[in-house]
Parts: structure tokens; C-alpha cells; sequence
């Protein structure tokens, strides 16, 4: 077979395939080419999740008509012109990929013009081919246009998600930008709705704008300058944390980087501070000689290689150790007293030591009170499952099951009941777990009973997730929680599911909102991993009792399942005593 040399066209959709995975990818191109430019105001219009329009207008150095064509072309770059620049690199892009890429997948509108300059430049790309090239009416800086994006490669927009996740994908790029650089005043349009609208602010500033005033007072500072590596930011204190790692920033040299063995020292600190599976928030920035870095191991640039990675990594962990151990103690307790007074009281009268009298001959049984009356005078025990099963078609098998043989709860941790030649042993909680994993599979609602907060709780979220949980309302309310909307940064969280603390239903929402935001979490074996994760947060917990309906009800509700003995993770459900288990035992 003869060896082609690929057309540009092509050539330039291949790379695309690297550069621009999705509508976010170009959102973070053309804001970095933004902030390159110099831009102190940059806005950001997005209409259908990207789909149909990316806009970036800012008010930077601006091109000339000649530049204005020129930056569409493969590896066009203002950034380097020998191969030792690409060791002191201090800019956002640099390998001029983006433009071209983009160019060659969307219909593009660019308007640019610099300050000198009397009349800008107006050019329109289709699929990589300039269709429009003249001079226009425009302001200082830049106006691009993305639009149609993969309306050449139809396969390609196949493959993107849902809005809402195309959404927080985007909001997400947007944010890692806006974090770093609080010297620029951001607005950011959704369809027409202001999601952010940021202006220039100190760094803790700029934080709280974006992440809601809950930040304000849970933010300790960090700030560690030695020859190699200048730190500085913030870490969470201890009543700030998370079920999953989104609010973790690393930023090296002003772009935002990920690192997880870097990650890795924030984290340890909090090992032993923190509930397992819960992460600490922090904005933490690395300064160092680009010399020491390679960003350049990675199409997006998103990754990072450290040359004294080690070194760099016991700096971080001291100086996030020493930052939490000076600001978690919030009371200071006095530890150079050697002992405590205690007044001396002393007596009035004289104290004698009690004297006990009884009736010898008294008969507590000679009323006649008996064993009926008595247990007359007992409250009922009145109790309620966390899950309530949807009382369809079961009235008649309940009373069947129940004239041949009554189920009963053993330990309140274990249901005994008997099938055909066996009995069952059934433990409560996986029963009940397996039934809300696979209805949360199935997007259906496992119907959670759910209990009114006698004081309703704030609960103060990101802008960014607080329009996914307000799209999750409906699904929140079958999971038993009551939300309701108290302004753009916050909820009034009514009522939680039976039996569930505050902080662990706060959990639950978080692990919810993880599943639509989470780039990996678009795969299925990472979904289930949620659902399960979430179905055991939600079960009935050992120790509650179940009434002879609810007892019922479960049994029905786990032998509707395809696979009711074990669990996805090879928990065991049911244990089976039949003739050949017993014979073995006895």
C-alpha cells in the first residue's frame, strides 16, 4: 500500500481530535489566547452547551489583518521561534495548534483590531477554508466566534453528552481559568442567563465569588518560599471538605495543572483528620523556574512533569502540615497548669451517714396484678423502614407467604423467612441496598421515606453546582431529600432521608452531583461504582425495625431482582440453610 501525505484539511481534524475533545476545550483555548493578549475584561457567551455558539470577546492587544490570517494556520505561534524558548515558556498556549483545529471542525467569525489601527479585520473560516476576508467596524481586541462545532464530523458530535454535562464541563474550564487570574473581570452567558459575572478581586476574593460566601471563613493560608518552589493559596479547614477531589487546584505558573502525586501530599495531611472517602478543598499554587517543568507531555496541557518532583513534594506536605496545625485549634487550652483547686466547702451541720428502712412484710404481687395486665400498661413499638416499597400487587402474596409461613426479624439486623425446601437468611441492609442500587441503575425512584429538619439547613454551594442540583430536584425528592431554592448560591435542605444525619445527606447530594460533573464518570463501570455507593448511604441501616408489612414488602421487592443473592461488589445478601447445608454442620 503507497504512503500518502495527508491533506491539511485532515491533517488539522486529527489534531483537533487531541486539542478539541469537546465545546470546553474550546472555551480554554480561546480564553488562554485571551489572556495571552494582555485582556483585563473578557467575556464568555455559550448558547446549547456549545453546540451552536462559542463567543470570546475581549479587550486585548488585538491582531492586524495579516495576524488575523496568519493564526489560523498549523503551529502558528507569537510564543516561540527557537527550540530553547520551549524551556522558559510563561504563557498559556504556545504550540499554535488550537486556531487551526478549531477552524477546521466549526464555522468561525473572527473580528480583531488593534489600539493604532483606524478599521479592524473580519474573517470567516468554514471547515478550515477562509470564505470572508475584509475590513470591518470593530473595537479594540478580539471577537471570535465558534459555531457548528463537529458540523463536518457528524460522528464526532455523536459523541458528546447531555447538555447539562457538556454544560459542566464547560463552567468547569471557565472556573480553572478565572480562579488563577483575579486581575481579569470575567462574564460568563448561558443561553442568555449570566452564570458568572467576576470582577477584579484579591485571590481569596475571587474564590469566594465563585464558590459562595460558605468559603469565606473556611479558608486557611498558605505561603512557603524557599530557592526552589514559591507556594502560596489556601487549604480547607476541617469543616470544609468533599466526596469527591473537583475542589482541588493545583496551578503551576499560572495555568492549572494535575498532579496527582502532588495531590497526594495535601492529602495525607488530612488522612487522619477527615471521614474516609472525603477529600480536603484547596487553591494551591506553585511558582518555579520553567526550566525545572515540562508541560509539554500532554495534548491539552493539563499535566505536568516536575524535575525535582520529590523534593517539591515534601516542601508541599511541610508546608500544608504547618498551615493546618497553626489554624485548627480553635480554642487554646492551657497546658502548663499542673493541677486544679477545687473550693473547700465545709459543712454547716454535722453530715451523718443514711439509714435505709423497709417493710419486711410488704407483698408487691398480693393486688393480683398479672403478667396480662402488665403487659397491657406497654407502648406499642411502633417503627418505620428508611425504604418505602411501592405497595403494588403485594397485599394478596404478602397474606399468602404469611398463612403458609410469617417471616420474622432476627437481631434487627437479619430476616428469617422459608422457600420451598430452604430457609433464608437475609441480611437487611444488602436486601435493601441491592433494591436501591439497581432502581438507581435503572433511573427509577427507590422511594426513600424521608424526616422533616425541625430548623431548615443552609446549604451553600458553587454556582457550578448549584444548576445541576436544581436540575436534580425531582431525583433528589424520590432519594426523601426536600430542597428548595433560597438564591443562586444556596438551598434550604427541608427534610433528609430517615435516619440520616445532616453532614451525611450533604454526602449523598455531593456524590449525586459527582456522578453529572466527573469526566470519567461518563462510563458505565464508574456509574455503577456510584450507584452503589450511594444505594449503601440510603439502605435500611442495622438495628431498625421492620414491621410484618415491611418485612414482607422487602422480601417481595428482593426477589424481583435478576440476581438478589449478592451485590455488584460480591457482598453476600441471602444465606441458604438447606438439607445438604445442615447435614454437613450436624
Amino acid at each position: 500500500m503507497a504512503i500518502n501525505v495527508l491533506p491539511p484539511l485532515i491533517a488539522n481534524q486529527i489534531a483537533a481530535g487531541e486539542v478539541v475533545s469537546r465545546p470546553a476545550s474550546v472555551v480554554k483555548e480561546l480564553i488562554e489566547n485571551s489572556i495571552d493578549a494582555g485582556a483585563t475584561n473578557i467575556t464568555l457567551i455559550v448558547k446549547d452547551a456549545g453546540r451552536s455558539l462559542i463567543e470570546v470577546i475581549d479587550n486585548g492587544c488585538g491582531m492586524d489583518r495579516e495576524d488575523c490570517k496568519k493564526c489560523f494556520l498549523p503551529h502558528a505561534t507569537s510564543k516561540i521561534s527557537t527550540s530553547e524558548d520551549l524551556r522558559t515558556l510563561s504563557t498559556m498556549g504556545f504550540r499554535g495548534e488550537a486556531l487551526s483545529s478549531i477552524a477546521s471542525i466549526a464555522q468561525v467569525e473572527l473580528k480583531s483590531k488593534r489600539t493604532e489601527q483606524e478599521l479592524g479585520t473580519l474573517i470567516c473560516i468554514e471547515g478550515g477554508e477562509i470564505k470572508r476576508d475584509e475590513e470591518t467596524v470593530c473595537k479594540q481586541g478580539t471577537d471570535i466566534k465558534v459555531k457548528n462545532i463537529f458540523f463536518n464530523t457528524p460522528a464526532r458530535r455523536n459523541f458528546l453528552k447531555s447538555d447539562n454535562i457538556e454544560n459542566s464541563h464547560i463552567d468547569d474550564a471557565f472556573v480553572k481559568i478565572a480562579l488563577i487570574y483575579n486581575d481579569v473581570a470575567f462574564i460568563y452567558y448561558n443561553n442568555d442567563k449570566i452564570v458568572y459575572k467576576l470582577d477584579k478581586a484579591n485571590d481569596k476574593k475571587r474564590i469566594v465569588d465563585i464558590f459562595g460566601n460558605s468559603f469565606k471563613s473556611k479558608l486557611l493560608d498558605i505561603n512557603e518560599k524557599v530557592d526552589i518552589v514559591n507556594i502560596h493559596g489556601y487549604i480547607s479547614t476541617l469543616e470544609l471538605s468533599r466526596k469527591n477531589k473537583n475542589e482541588e487546584y493545583f496551578f503551576v505558573n499560572g495555568r492549572y495543572m494535575k498532579n496527582n502525586y502532588m495531590a497526594n501530599a495535601v492529602e495525607r495531611v488530612y488522612s487522619n483528620l477527615l471521614p474516609e472517602k472525603t477529600f480536603p478543598v484547596f487553591f494551591i499554587s506553585l511558582e518555579l523556574d520553567p526550566k525545572n517543568i515540562d508541560v509539554n507531555i500532554h495534548p491539552t496541557k493539563t499535566e505536568i512533569k516536575f524535575l525535582d518532583d520529590k523534593l517539591i513534594y515534601s516542601i508541599l506536605h511541610a508546608a500544608v502540615r504547618k498551615a493546618l496545625g497553626q489554624n485548627t485549634l480553635s480554642t487554646q487550652l492551657d497546658f502548663e497548669k499542673k493541677y486544679i483547686v477545687f473550693p473547700a466547702s465545709k459543712p454547716k451541720t454535722p453530715i451523718y451517714q443514711p439509714s435505709i428502712s423497709y417493710n419486711s412484710s410488704y407483698n408487691p404481687f398480693s393486688q393480683g396484678l398479672n403478667n396480662e395486665r402488665f403487659n397491657d400498661v406497654l407502648p406499642e413499638k411502633v417503627s418505620q423502614s428508611q425504604l418505602a416499597f411501592a405497595n403494588q400487587g403485594f397485599d394478596n402474596e404478602i397474606k399468602t407467604q404469611q398463612d403458609i409461613f410469617a417471616p420474622f426479624q432476627f437481631l434487627n439486623k437479619y430476616i428469617v423467612t422459608k422457600m420451598h425446601d430452604s430457609i433464608m437468611l437475609i441480611d437487611q441492609h444488602r436486601a435493601s441496598k441491592n433494591i436501591i442500587y439497581n432502581r438507581l441503575l435503572q433511573n427509577q425512584s427507590p422511594e426513600i421515606v424521608c424526616q422533616k429538619l425541625v430548623i431548615p439547613y443552609i446549604y451553600n454551594v458553587s454556582k457550578k453546582d448549584y444548576s445541576i442540583i436544581k436540575n436534580k430536584l425531582s431525583d433528589l425528592q424520590g432519594l426523601g431529600f426536600e430542597l428548595k431554592e433560597k438564591d443562586e448560591q444556596s438551598f434550604e435542605l427541608i427534610a433528609v432521608p430517615l435516619s440520616l444525619s445532616i453532614e451525611k445527606a450533604i454526602g449523598i447530594i455531593e456524590e449525586l452531583v459527582a456522578i453529572d460533573e466527573n469526566i470519567e464518570l461518563d462510563l458505565e463501570e464508574k456509574r455503577e461504582k456510584h450507584c452503589l455507593r450511594l444505594a449503601d448511604n440510603l439502605a435500611i441501616t442495622y438495628g431498625i425495625v421492620l414491621n410484618k408489612v415491611e418485612i414482607m414488602k422487602l422480601i417481595a421487592e428482593l426477589f424481583k431482582l435478576s440476581h438478589p443473592e449478592t451485590l455488584p461488589n460480591g457482598e453476600k445478601v441471602i444465606l441458604k440453610l438447606n438439607e445438604d447445608f445442615l447435614s454437613k454442620i450436624f
